[in-house]
């Protein structure tokens, strides 16, 4: 799938507005200023790369990945995922929590750190969908999204699996004080869902030159 750089860094602008309002939210939650930002912006045919989906998602190969999903249906058509080392997102939990932040690699997370991770996809989740649609006129209809733990080997499965036929990948990046936490944001969307969000987005780009 062919793109312009313009149309790159349109999307990624887009994005980085969305997040933006998230970050405000998270930073009232856990009473600490935290920067948001979508450094880059990726669109890849799932069918052909879906291998090469590790090159851009490289803490994959740190272990377990902590992964919250939601869909989306009727205008568009598709799922998107919040993604992040499951390790690294203890530190965030201690902060929503108010605990002192201990190191731990252990994976026994409890219903309270599920319930968590569910409301921080929730909420990035939905204001991406959200301000997104909202300035390029797009209305998203989606569910509450699922939180589940993933190795390596059963993520690129549930990748490769897919109804649908392209990703597209936003890199995000977590800073809350002196702890900075990658991850990303995985949209598979339909054909047609993503013929028509670039539409949208080269008529943006048209006008710009108006």
């Amino acid at each position: 799938m062919e793109n312009s750089d313009m149309t790159q860094d349109i999307l990624k602008e887009l994005f980085n507005i969305s997040v933006g309002r998230a970050a405000g939210i998270l930073s009232d939650i856990v009473g600490e200023k935290i920067h948001l930002n979508v450094p880059n912006v990726k669109i890849l045919e799932a069918s052909s790369e879906s291998y090469a989906i590790d090159e851009y998602i490289s803490m994959k190969k740190n272990g377990t990945l902590m992964v919250s999903t939601l869909s989306f249906k009727e205008n568009y058509t598709g799922k998107a995922s919040l993604i992040f080392s499951a390790g690294k997102m203890r530190k965030f939990i201690s902060l929503c929590l108010r605990e002192e932040q201990i190191d731990r690699y252990d994976l026994d997370f409890s219903d309270v750190d599920f319930d968590i991770i569910r409301e921080i996809g929730n909420i990035i989740l939905n204001c991406i969908l959200g301000e997104t649609g909202n300035l390029l006129n797009i209305s998203f209809r989606y569910t509450l999204p699922e939180v589940r733990l993933f190795n390596a080997m059963e993520f690129k499965y549930d990748c490769q699996n897919t109804d649908n036929l392209y990703v597209l990948i936003l890199y995000i990046t977590f800073v809350i004080g002196d702890t900075e936490i990658d991850g990303a944001i995985i949209v598979d969307l339909s054909l047609h869902s993503l013929n028509d969000l670039l539409a949208r987005i080269r008529r943006l780009e048209e006008s710009l030159y108006e």
